[in-house]
């Protein structure tokens, strides 16, 4: 066996979707899909790395970003995707986050940006107030509710590198979906 063939890679996963759930979405480059695992509180997690050295995971991540699904109680269940994408409940949302993430850290920023297929969530950015270099991490979290499914996306990356990391989260985001074909 030749030496090129002893060393070629598996070729990088840029597309997910699980068939059971339909959660689906494409990670631009240089991101790349790793492994499906459990996750207290969550259905699932995909993790999500980096082939850029630029692009570092920081603090106690195993990956760069985790997108993470978790079924909905049934009152949410009984709602439409209109009703999650109201204004005033993407308002509760954002206000919802902010409380809860203050608790861990510094909140740079939140928003409401779209996920796939016409969600709508919030987006923030903060700096953990504890961890190992926990003044240098960034996490960059987004969560979208649909009446199935909350679906959620986390990153942990340094301070230096969130500038280059944001618009390839953000262009994840928009592909971050449940396909109603299971």
């Amino acid at each position: 066996m030749d030496a090129a063939a002893e060393t070629s890679a598996t070729p990088a996963r840029m597309d997910f979707r699980d068939p059971e759930t339909g959660l689906a979405f494409s990670a631009p480059s240089p991101l790349v899909i790793g492994q499906r695992r459990g996750h207290r509180g969550h259905d699932f997690v995909i993790e999500i790395h980096s082939a850029d050295p630029a692009l570092p995971r920081a603090g106690t991540s195993k990956s760069l970003c985790g997108a993470a699904l978790k079924t909905q109680p049934e009152e949410v269940r009984a709602l439409d995707q209109g009703a999650l994408n109201d204004p005033e409940m993407l308002q509760g949302q954002v206000e919802s986050v902010r409380s809860t993430l203050a608790l861990m850290g510094r909140v740079g920023s939140i928003e409401p940006l779209d996920f796939g297929n016409g969600v709508r969530g919030v987006a923030a950015v903060m700096t953990p107030h504890f961890g190992p270099d926990h003044a240098n991490v960034r996490q960059y979290i987004a969560l979208a509710e649909t009446p199935a499914y909350r679906i959620s996306l986390s990153c942990a990356t340094t301070a230096a590198a969130l500038d280059r990391a944001r618009p390839l989260f953000e262009a994840l985001i928009r592909t971050l979906r449940i396909d109603a074909e299971r």
